[in-house]
């Protein structure tokens, strides 16, 4: 059984802009949010974690509907396909022409950093002798802002709604749906895409692994991020903590609806590594990221119950 899986994760920028806001002059400014003392924390929008993600579907062989939607000046009229076309059944879209519309059965969270933003910037240079000028002609400089930090980020996957296409979503007059072996199939590469997150702006100079370090998931009888604020940590002495706390709390409050729980952990990350496994343990199976996300797709193999 199960109605949606809550995936929560950490993941580690050492130094990086991945997703930008606009320009102040020369200045590529990094996206922030504010909090209500008036401390800043960078953070990652859901819509490049989208498009990062459908990146990497279409790098794990499936074909986009991007290519074959019809633009005419500012619309974009997608082709409606969703048992065709992966993005369309995960991501959702909107027909401006006949009215069609599906609402995106995964629901994806800003990745939003755990520690402010201290103003650092990347100096770049251009100059103009490289383009056959003289010295004296000088060049141009910009700036970009970077930062350190970690970001947690929330994903929750309808189970109930992927590979399911009702007529009111689609130009067919009537209900469509893929059989239980596709349906499991997108979500386990959703799964995978994860794995293999990168992407943002200015990879060629600023390039950013953002595949999880730390990976919480869960099977439900429920629809609900679990671990949208339930990821927390500290930094001390050079090192990282993960705060234990909010995730007991979250774990414990959702108990009745936790069908199957996974964790993954990644070597050398946390300084209480240790005390993160003895703890996490009476929840779920504690894996490396990689064990648990392929833990994860076992569970939808043999516990999701579409029949």
């Amino acid at each position: 059984m199960g109605k949606a899986i809550a995936i929560g994760y950490l993941t580690k920028v050492s130094a990086g802009n991945v997703n930008a806001a606009h320009t102040e002059g020369n200045v590529m400014v990094a996206k922030k949010v504010t909090l209500p003392d008036g401390t800043t924390l960078p953070y990652i929008s859901g819509q490049a974690l989208r498009r990062m993600l459908r990146d990497r579907l279409e790098e794990l062989g499936y074909q986009l509907s991007e290519p074959f939607a019809e633009v005419s000046g500012q619309e974009v009229t997608p082709p409606v396909r969703p048992w065709e076309f992966v993005d369309e059944d995960l991501f959702g879209y909107l027909d401006p022409s006949g009215g069609n519309r599906r609402t995106s059965p995964v629901r994806v969270s800003a990745a939003v950093g755990l520690f402010p933003f201290h103003g650092d910037r990347d100096l770049g240079t251009r100059s103009f002798e490289k383009f056959g000028q003289k010295m004296e002609a000088g060049g141009n400089m910009f700036e970009t802002e970077i930062y350190s930090n970690l970001f947690k980020g929330t994903i929750l996957v309808e189970l109930d709604r992927v590979g399911v296409f009702p007529k009111l979503e689609h130009k067919e007059n009537q209900d469509q749906q893929l059989d239980p072996a596709q349906r499991k199939q997108r979500v386990a590469d959703l799964l995978e895409a994860l794995k293999l997150l990168w992407g943002g702006g200015r990879t060629a100079r600023i390039l950013s692994d953002l595949s999880p370090k730390f990976f919480a998931y869960s099977r439900l009888t429920v629809k609900h991020p679990v671990f949208l604020e339930a990821l927390s940590a500290q930094h001390d002495s050079g090192q990282f903590w993960l705060d234990l706390a909010p995730l007991h709390n979250a774990l414990e409050k959702f108990q009745s609806y936790r069908t199957t729980t996974i964790f993954g952990i990644d070597p050398g990350i946390f300084a209480n590594e240790g005390e993160i496994r003895e703890q996490l343990s009476r929840y779920g199976s504690i894996y490396t990221v990689h064990e648990a996300i392929e833990a994860a797709k076992q569970d939808l193999q043999t516990g999701w119950n579409l029949f």
